[in-house]
């Protein structure tokens, strides 16, 4: 399904770069291993309940794209501007999770659970931050080693594509839709350019 949408095919390319033996090698697992995790108090990990229109992302993963969602797009600043909840860019992104082929489906789960407990080290999840210290551990992240800029650009693009793609975003920025729809062009995909019957023609 994944092949057939350019914006998840371009979200498989960023990831694919963040193999599992690079998070390995970086030592970002999770707290490293399951002693550390289990010598937190369990407030750290205190559940929130997942919306029932939720699917496919997990618990951990959906504090985390919660939060982010409030970092990336803080459309409060802009009054023309759909907010993030009147848009349901949580659901959209949810749907776009379902989609992914199952390499890159592990590679962003195992991501998110990597910046969700990056913060430990505070006694607080990630998704527990106030926005201010989320922002800045994301900008800590986006100056530190290559497979964490790399994550943070991968979240990024994906909750961008939840927000922009829906239609109500659209009349904000006076763009009334994909003409190949508007004007019933046919979808070629990755069809090659048709060349001209004069290939040798030099200008």
């Amino acid at each position: 399904m994944s092949q057939q949408d350019p914006a998840l095919v371009q979200l498989e390319g960023q990831l694919a770069s963040l193999s599992r033996r690079r998070f390995l090698k970086t030592g970002l697992i999770i707290g490293t291993s399951a002693a550390t995790v289990i010598s937190y108090p369990a407030r750290v990990f205190a559940d929130t309940s997942v919306p029932t229109t939720i699917k496919h992302l997990s618990e951990a993963e959906y504090r985390l794209f919660n939060k982010l969602r409030e970092v990336f797009l803080p459309t409060d600043r802009f009054s023309d501007l759909p907010s993030t909840t009147d848009v349901p860019v949580m659901e959209n992104l949810d749907n776009m999770v379902g989609r992914l082929n199952s390499d890159t489906r592990f590679l962003l789960g195992l991501g998110a659970k990597t910046l969700e407990f990056s913060t430990l080290y505070k006694m607080k999840r990630f998704s527990s931050l106030s926005n201010q210290q989320a922002l800045q551990q994301v900008r800590v992240w986006q100056s530190g080693l290559a497979l964490q800029g790399g994550l943070i650009v991968s979240l990024k693009t994906l909750l961008g594509i939840a927000y922009w793609r829906d239609p109500r975003t659209w009349q904000s920025l006076e763009y009334d839709g994909p003409v190949t729809k508007k004007w019933g062009i046919r979808r070629l995909g990755n069809m090659p350019v048709p060349r001209d019957k004069e290939e040798n023609i030099k200008f």
